[in-house]
């Protein structure tokens, strides 16, 4: 429980320290919130975490896992970004790298991340996406999860 509420402190710290930047010399272009389920980084779990975009690279997420007990970092480029599929709907296809660290533990490995956004206002993102996870280390694999999230654009 302690871990948690280090975690959920560590969390609302950093969002509040970005969002002091959101409009400011870093450019950043997004900020928002997500949550995974399955393996997006290397260890079967579910998480939320923060997702920082500055255009279409870098795009980075950063995360606790709650069932594996772990901080993983996400850090993508978008090959595709925003193409529409209509009035408030588009799609994007990022690849990438991830890094996972826990009381025991470390991973690395690769990912590739197509989605689907919907706008239901202005510069408001709600985005999902499968995410395939490739771990190189400790044990070359493959693994399915999936994420989820909303940013607000700038």
């Amino acid at each position: 429980m302690r871990k948690k509420a280090l975690a959920l402190a560590l969390v609302l710290a950093a969002a509040t320290a970005t969002s002091a930047f959101a409009a400011g010399p870093l450019g950043l272009t997004g900020f928002g919130i997500y949550g995974s389920v399955g393996s997006t980084a290397g260890k079967l779990g579910g998480g939320t975490g923060l997702s920082l975009k500055w255009g279409s690279f870098p795009v980075v997420g950063l995360q606790y896992n709650f069932t594996a007990s772990k901080v993983n970092a996400s850090l993508d480029y978008y090959v595709i970004d925003a193409e529409g599929l209509g009035a408030s709907v588009s799609y994007f296809l990022g690849a990438g790298v991830y890094a996972g660290a826990g009381a025991d533990a470390f991973d690395f490995g690769l990912r590739i991340t197509p989605g689907l956004q919907f706008w239901p206002i202005k510069k408001v993102e709600i985005y999902g996406a499968p995410v395939v996870s490739i771990p190189i280390i400790p044990t070359p694999s493959f693994a399915l999860g999936a994420e989820f999230g909303l940013r607000i654009r700038f």
